[in-house]
């Protein structure tokens, strides 16, 4: 489970990251972020994010 901070900055690398780089441009992948391994998927709304494993699920909108 992230804590609200990691989730802050989470969102933060999602956006600022992921959306604008080209070694991020298919709708799934996985990446290993801050220690976690995250399973992501890209959604024209949101990110599905997996923290570890399926059970762990985090969505966070995008903007």
């Amino acid at each position: 489970m992230l804590t609200q901070i990691e989730l802050n900055h989470l969102a933060d690398f999602m956006l600022e990251v992921v959306d604008c780089d080209a070694d991020y441009e298919e709708d799934e992948f996985c990446v290993n972020w801050n220690g976690h391994r995250l399973y992501v998927e890209r959604y024209l709304t949101h990110f599905r994010i997996e923290v570890g494993h399926e059970d762990d699920v985090v969505e966070l909108p995008r903007h």
